[in-house]
């Protein structure tokens, strides 16, 4: 692909973050598969944050509600992810902090029973493992697996 434009670039680019959320992370990949200059895209990121384009927190924050309400994903896969955007860590926080406590334990309750009544586990133990490597592989924090274990083992099989 041919070298781009600022102001094409700038064009593509405002139109792309006026439709989809996107974090400074995203933009700079972005423009740097175009081939955009260096000294463009610090301008063109400049210009997106100023005019609110770009928002690193408002990122963040709508990144964390989409996962874990449309994909159950826990705390620690969308902090993970959220670090590989280089997005700062007060910020992860923030946004993280702005998930229901309540609602996520019922979530991570509500995909356990889901995925227990699917499980053809041999014995108690063996599905006591496999619900736990589930919801550590969706990011949910160990103390809370096995805070809501018991409950979840209980009706996963009623």
């Amino acid at each position: 692909m041919a070298e781009l434009s600022y102001e094409k670039a700038l064009e593509r680019i405002s139109r792309i973050c006026s439709r989809q959320e996107k974090s400074s992370y995203d933009v700079v990949q972005k423009l740097q598969s175009w081939e955009v200059k260096e000294e463009d895209i610090v301008k063109i990121l400049k210009f997106l944050k100023d005019k609110k384009f770009v928002d690193d927190a408002r990122y963040a924050r709508a990144y964390t509600y989409n996962q874990h309400h449309f994909r159950k994903w826990g705390r620690i896969k969308i902090q993970m992810i959220l670090k590989q955007k280089q997005i700062p860590e007060a910020t992860i926080t923030e946004a993280l902090k702005s998930l229901d406590e309540k609602a996520y334990l019922t979530t991570l309750k509500k995909e356990l029973i889901r995925k227990g009544n699917s499980i053809k586990a041999k014995n108690r133990y063996d599905l006591m493992a496999r619900l736990q490597r589930f919801a550590y592989s969706r990011g949910y924090e160990q103390d809370l697996v096995r805070e809501v274990m018991d409950e979840v083992l209980k009706k996963a099989k009623e």
